[in-house]
């Protein structure tokens, strides 16, 4: 999981349902991925949203659906961490940034995103 991910103070709103409260619409999910958390936390400083797919592929397939969609359309990758995998990102109307990391295993493959609007 992305370390950044940790939230503290602020309100909070824990859901953990079939839609993806506070992700964008546009924002690119790999088809048929289970939702399985989102997080969207409110401060002074901003909004932040964190939330968790897991999806029935290996990594490669779905770091490839990625690679296209998330540089693309409204989204743009804006750097790579190759240590640890993390990728960033923003929303081409400069509102949104964040971070995407995927991690496989076996045939199962989990999303993490953090958003900072």
């Amino acid at each position: 999981m992305i370390g950044g991910l940790a939230l503290l103070g602020s309100v909070e709103k824990n859901l953990d349902l079939g839609g993806a409260f506070g992700v964008p619409k546009d924002f690119p999910v790999y088809p048929n991925a289970a939702l399985s958390g989102v997080k969207e936390n409110f401060s002074p400083s901003g909004t932040r949203v964190t939330a968790a797919w897991e999806a029935d592929a290996p990594l490669d397939v779905v770091t490839a659906y990625y690679v296209e969609r998330l540089d693309q359309g409204s989204w743009q990758i804006t750097g790579k961490n190759t240590v640890d995998g993390t990728w960033e990102f923003r929303h081409t109307d400069g509102k949104i940034h964040g971070y995407i990391q995927l991690s496989g295993h076996g045939q199962q493959t989990r999303v993490d995103v953090l958003l900072l609007k």
